[in-house]
C-alpha cells in the first residue's frame, strides 16, 4: 500500500479538490485525517499530518504502523532558497537535511553527516533536484534567508526531513515532491503568506495531475 501525505490544511484541501473528495467522507486519526482510495489501480491512503517536524514524524510512524506502507510520497509546498527556482517550479529533492539543530556560532549550518539521501526517481516531466532543508521555523525573515543562501539548499520546508527520516527508519521507500510556492519578501510575512495561499493549490494540482503517475 502507498501513502500520499501532505501537511498544511491548504495543501490538504487542494488535494481533496483535485480528486473531488468531500471532506466529510475522510476518516480521523490522532494527527489529522485520511482517505482510502484507488489511484492508477493502486490502493492508496491520502493523509494529512499536523505541521512541523515532531507531529509530522509522529503521524507518519502512526500511519506506517496502521497500514504497513511500502512507499510514501510526500506532496507539498516549499519556500525557494536559490535563485534558479521560481513560483510554480517542481522540486524533487535528491537529499534533505535539518538546518535548525546546529550551534550556528561553532558549526556549519548543514553538517555532512546530517544529510539524508533520498530514493532516486525516474520522472520524465521537468523538475529541479538538489538539497531540501527542513526547519521547525518557517523561512520568512531576511536574516534566516541570507543564512540559508550560503548553503547548497534549493528550498526549505518544515517537515520533509522528518517524514523522510521516519520512512528510512522503517525501510519504507520515500519520495518528496515539492512545488515552489513562496520566498521571503523583506520580512513581510503577511505578504509572503498571501503569495503562498495563492500558489499552494496550483502546485498541488500540478504535482498530482502530472507527477504522481510516474512515482507511485
Amino acid at each position: 500500500m502507498i501513502g500520499i501525505v501532505v501537511t498544511s490544511k491548504i495543501d490538504w484541501d487542494a488535494l481533496l479538490k483535485v480528486y473531488d473528495i468531500d471532506e466529510e467522507f475522510t476518516e480521523k486519526y490522532p494527527y489529522g485525517e485520511y482517505y482510502r482510495t484507488t489511484i492508477y489501480d493502486k490502493e492508496v491512503i491520502l493523509f494529512r499530518t499536523l505541521g512541523r517536524k515532531v507531529l509530522s514524524s509522529g503521524a507518519v510512524q502512526y500511519m506506517i504502523d496502521k497500514f504497513s506502507f511500502t512507499k510514501i510520497v510526500h506532496v507539498g509546498t516549499a519556500s525557494a532558497v536559490c535563485d534558479y527556482v521560481d513560483y510554480g517550479d517542481i522540486f524533487i529533492p535528491s537529499s534533505c537535511a535539518e538546518y535548525d539543530i546546529t550551534i550556528r556560532e561553532l558549526e556549519p549550518l548543514i553538517k555532512e553527516n546530517a544529510i539524508l539521501e533520498l530514493d532516486k526517481v525516474k520522472v520524465t516531466m521537468k523538475y529541479f533536484d538538489g538539497l531540501l532543508g527542513t526547519s521547525d521555523k518557517s523561512l520568512v525573515t531576511n536574516r534566516d534567508y541570507q543564512m540559508v543562501r550560503e548553503t547548497d539548499m534549493v528550498a526549505s520546508d518544515t517537515e520533509g526531513y522528518a517524514i523522510a527520516r521516519v520512512c528510512k527508519m522503517n525501510n519504507v521507500k520515500v519520495t518528496i515532491i515539492k512545488g515552489i510556492s513562496d520566498r521571503p519578501i523583506d520580512n513581510k510575512y503577511e505578504e509572503q503568506y498571501e503569495v503562498y495561499e495563492e500558489n499552494a493549490p496550483k502546485v498541488i494540482r500540478e504535482i498530482v495531475e502530472n507527477y504522481l503517475t510516474e512515482v507511485i
